[in-house]
């Protein structure tokens, strides 16, 4: 299978190590710009948080610093023995893979008119749970098992609980009004018993994000202030609908409204259950991650303040 633009990109990641958020992005558009893709400004940072959902990066956006992820082989759920390649991938362990005469299924997502090409996801069946442990010790990697399920119960409540002090007066200050799509409203630093809800404040020229609670604030990130709102205006955005022709399903697929960006974890859960990104409904507005356990949802749910959706 060709190479895209993302496989070039996670090579070099492997191969680096680490870096700077500011400095991936830079060369993401410099690459694209090479192959005439004129991508919207936000495609990078998108991008970027795809390849922390599949586990192949680590990203801290508060320091502005990218790592990459230790290569692990994780089981799908339901894959019929399948599982995918994540984190590092240098080319001696690709190389080491087919030396070893294990077979390994290429697959890639097709990319929208407006991301940055995904890298192909790297598929190892097996039969036995010998195999799997052959795979990682030839691609020097860690037999993760069945991550999806590991990380979705270990996440915990996302609730905002660190305080902090109000606005500055001089400060550029919004309040979410509405959530589908997200939609910021100024308001006045100075405003008396500002009423309850999500707000962002401009400070060095960066957006930082707070809740205003029983007359406290509380700092948070926009992940977890946007759920925090939407427990608070008590409304869902996630939903999973069984798969169809199945009487006793318990596999099926999530639906996350655009307004609503899942934390890294939570979306790396969500994603592991494939090994690709999610896809994007353009006419529902909604991110779409398929071959989801009901249990791995419903912990996703939980630990975001929501009740699960069934469709």
């Amino acid at each position: 299978m060709d190479e895209s633009i993302g496989d070039i990109l996670l090579r070099w990641m492997s191969e680096v190590g680490s870096g700077t958020i500011v400095n991936l992005r830079a060369r993401i558009e410099w690459m694209c710009r090479t192959v005439n893709l004129d991508l919207p400004a936000h495609a990078s940072g998108r991008w970027l948080k795809d390849m922390s959902s599949l586990g192949h990066c680590e990203l801290d956006w508060d320091a502005g610093r990218w790592a990459i992820a230790p290569a692990a082989v994780v089981a799908l759920p339901g894959g019929d023995g399948l599982a995918v390649l994540a984190g590092r991938r240098r080319l001696r362990a690709v190389r080491a893979l087919s030396d070893a005469e294990i077979w390994i299924e290429e697959a890639r997502r097709e990319s929208g008119s407006d991301e940055v090409p995904a890298p192909k996801t790297l598929y190892a069946p097996f039969s036995a749970a010998q195999e799997l442990i052959d795979v990682a010790h030839v691609a020097e990697a860690t037999n993760a098992g069945l991550s999806c399920d590991r990380i979705a119960r270990s996440l915990v409540p996302t609730k905002p609980v660190l305080p902090t002090g109000p606005p500055a007066y001089g400060s550029a200050l919004e309040k979410l009004g509405a959530l589908f799509p997200r939609e910021w409203q100024v308001v006045r630093p100075t405003q008396l018993k500002p009423p309850p809800g999500l707000y962002r404040e401009k400070v060095n020229g960066r957006w930082r994000h707070l809740t205003r609670r029983d007359d406290e604030w509380f700092t948070c990130d926009l992940s977890a202030g946007v759920f925090a709102e939407l427990v608070r205006r008590n409304e869902s955005a996630i939903r999973w609908r069984p798969e169809p022709g199945r009487q006793v399903a318990d596999t099926g697929t999530v639906f996350v409204d655009w307004g609503a960006p899942l934390p890294a974890l939570h979306s790396r859960a969500l994603a592991l259950c494939t090994g690709f990104p999610p896809r994007f409904g353009a006419v529902a507005a909604t991110a779409i991650f398929d071959n989801v356990p009901r249990t791995v949802a419903a912990r996703v749910c939980t630990s975001l303040g929501q009740t699960l959706a069934v469709e």
